[in-house]
């Protein structure tokens, strides 16, 4: 095992519960619904992803068995999230899936960041300027820098309207030299903060971008008491958020179906 693999339940908490607060949102957008079965929570839709799985035991084979099922006949989503509480220690879930010939396996990161009164947060330079989404033109900003900077079109204009509609979600803007670099949306909890997506756009990186839009919106959720911000990293990822004061707390899997 990695030794910089933190295991402290509390921030697992927080971050299985920011993980569910994201997905749950997903499937309250146009487009997508939220299902929840037993133990399991997933959408269907535009968003299709099986996000909550806590298997019940004590036949834990015989459960994966019935997920697996459930895939093939495409009752459920082909992509699962496993979180670390899916299942007790000693039970591996991804080589019970991988053994079926028809799963691949990655694996995202969950991790932390405490958040206090006190926290000292570094000034951007002079060519970076950051501002909060308040509104739809800026939205749609920020909407545009987010796909551009992922490579992803999963998400309308549309989709982002929703999501800013609601009462928790923020999105923040940075620009560099006056020209718009990168984005960021975090959703707010209770007593958490989930960064869901932070990104710059192909030309703008290495220079401190990211990590200024996430120190706003922690700014902002300090304002509001909350002590603690939690994300999902990509593994390329945990580097840049380390530098920034987020700690590895957790192992994400990302199960997903594939068959030949």
């Amino acid at each position: 095992m990695d030794k910089n693999l933190m295991t402290d339940e509390r921030f697992i908490g927080y971050i299985e519960r920011g993980s569910d607060h994201y997905f749950s949102m997903l499937g309250n957008i146009r487009g997508s619904e939220n299902h929840s079965r037993g133990n399991v929570n997933w959408t269907s839709g535009h968003v299709e992803c099986t996000y909550s799985v806590k298997l019940r035991g004590p036949d834990y084979i015989k459960e994966i068995e019935e997920i697996i099922k459930e895939v093939e006949a495409g009752d459920l989503p082909g992509r699962l999230i496993f979180m670390p509480d899916s299942a007790p220690p000693g039970i591996d879930i991804c080589e019970l899936f991988l053994s079926n010939g028809n799963f691949t396996m990655g694996t995202d990161y969950g991790m932390a960041k405490e958040l206090y009164p006190c926290l000292l947060f570094p000034m951007p330079p002079y060519n970076i300027n950051l501002f909060k989404v308040k509104e739809v033109y800026q939205l749609k900003t920020a909407g545009s820098i987010l796909n551009s900077a992922f490579e992803y079109d999963f998400f309308s204009f549309e989709h982002y309207l929703d999501i800013f509609n609601t009462s928790y979600a923020y999105f923040y803007i940075a620009e560099y030299n006056g020209i718009p670099a990168g984005a960021c949306m975090a959703l707010h909890g209770e007593g958490f903060m989930e960064i869901a997506w932070a990104g710059t756009l192909n030309g703008y990186r290495k220079k401190g971008i990211a990590g200024y839009l996430l120190n706003m919106a922690e700014k902002d959720a300090i304002k509001k008491g909350i002590p603690i911000s939690v994300l999902s990293a990509f593994p390329g990822g945990v580097n840049a958020y380390s530098r920034v004061g987020y700690r590895k707390i957790c192992e994400i899997k990302i199960i997903c179906y594939n068959p030949a």
